[in-house]
């Protein structure tokens, strides 16, 4: 999805099940960082995402370690929204705004049964490297210093989810 803004335009790609700013810049404007509020605003949407997955895995997860890893993914997503919401208040940033507008849930799709487990694991994994990918872009790319700290606490966190995600998808190859 690409958002045109005067000579700026900003495309959004999927992660963790939420969109984030991936690339802000033309090739003309190669030098201009990511808009803190367009990164807000859609690691709000993700943050909500990952949330509702977390619930998902908590009702849906056979396994102990698929809900475990659930309660840990709304926990921590919830936490984080919380930083996310708490510095756009302080840079007077409408999150409402600033949030792309909410797709289809993917999770709602997924299997369910016993191939939920493994199903759930591997769309975790994967949206948690895109996650980590496109943090770490916005992290080098932005010069605002609170979005800066914001992503780089946060990015431990996503490295988390991925490890844990991995660890599920192993146990599961094992059965």
């Amino acid at each position: 999805m690409t958002i045109v803004l005067g000579r700026r335009f900003i495309r959004y790609g999927l992660i963790a099940g939420g969109l984030l700013v991936a690339d802000g810049t033309r090739a003309a404007d190669a030098t201009l960082p990511p808009v803190t509020a367009d990164v807000l605003g859609s690691l709000h949407e993700a943050n909500r995402k990952e949330i509702q997955a977390g619930e998902i895995a908590q009702k849906d997860g056979r396994s102990k370690a698929v809900k475990d890893y659930g309660r840990m993914l709304a926990k921590d997503h919830a936490a984080a929204d919380q930083r996310v919401a708490e510095l756009a208040q302080k840079q007077n940033v409408d999150l409402q705004a600033s949030t792309p507008a909410a797709g289809a849930n993917d999770m709602g799709t997924m299997a369910s049964g016993r191939d939920f487990d493994r199903a759930f694991a591997q769309e975790m994994l994967d949206d948690h490297r895109k996650a980590i990918a496109a943090v770490t872009e916005a992290l080098n790319n932005t010069i605002d210093p609170q979005l800066r700290k914001l992503l780089t606490d946060l990015l431990p966190t996503l490295q988390k989810h991925e490890a844990a995600a991995e660890k599920i998808i192993d146990a599961e190859a094992n059965k």
